[in-house]
């Protein structure tokens, strides 16, 4: 997905409205946690909030025993979430950055101190066109495996083990996978990630890496 950093989404500027639905996406928040990224805006979290939601890119969950609402992004808001600002790229850039990605794809995977594996990439969107040679970015579907093990506890010493501070006991159990997406990623702002399934958003796909296929990878069980 492209917007302009001009564009006005849910009532705020296209960059922020950007950062706040990554904020929701793949985990349930409350309206508070959309405020570190208003500073500065004369708009309160609730009121962003209901303006994304508005215009589709998030949705209630539930409301639990403290009586506020939680939030989550819908298939809309996951492509917000994966927007570009960027300049176009040459399809040979695009190729190389997916050569880069597999590569780094098959490093983590024979990682044995990992404790997720990458059980499968597939690629979507505009890249899989052979008449489109500039391309917003390259757009990719990850399967993140878990290895055997208590995962909540290993997740916890995982997130510890990284000399990282967290905000909140989610992003210290999800750290392990953000860190795998970030090692894929590798800072290209040009390379998108979703876990999401693909299959809901398109039937244009392609897997360009698979575990099951890679003789050098720790077997997923």
């Amino acid at each position: 997905m492209r917007v302009q950093k001009s564009d006005i989404i849910g009532g705020l500027p296209a960059s922020i409205a950007r950062d706040v639905v990554r904020r929701y996406r793949l985990v349930e928040r409350t309206a508070a946690s959309a405020a570190s990224y208003l500073e500065g805006l004369d708009i309160d979290a609730e009121t962003a909030v209901q303006g994304l939601a508005a215009e589709g890119f998030l949705e209630p969950v539930a409301s639990h025993n403290d009586n506020r609402m939680w939030w989550t992004t819908t298939l809309k808001g996951n492509a917000l979430s994966m927007a570009s600002f960027g300049k176009p790229i040459k399809r040979a850039t695009a190729e190389r950055l997916l050569s880069g990605v597999i590569e780094r794809a098959k490093t983590y995977n024979a990682d044995p101190q990992r404790i997720r594996f990458i059980e499968r990439l597939r690629v979507f969107g505009s890249y899989l066109d052979p008449d489109v040679q500039e391309l917003g970015d390259i757009d990719l579907e990850v399967v993140i495996g878990r290895r055997p093990g208590d995962v909540t506890e290993s997740s916890l010493a995982y997130a510890r083990a990284s000399g990282r501070s967290f905000s909140t006991y989610l992003d210290r159990l999800t750290w392990a996978d953000h860190e795998l997406i970030q090692f894929l990623r590798n800072r290209s702002a040009a390379v998108n990630i979703t876990q999401e399934d693909i299959d809901a958003l398109t039937d244009l796909h392609g897997i360009v890496y698979s575990i099951g296929d890679d003789p050098g990878a720790i077997p997923a069980r």
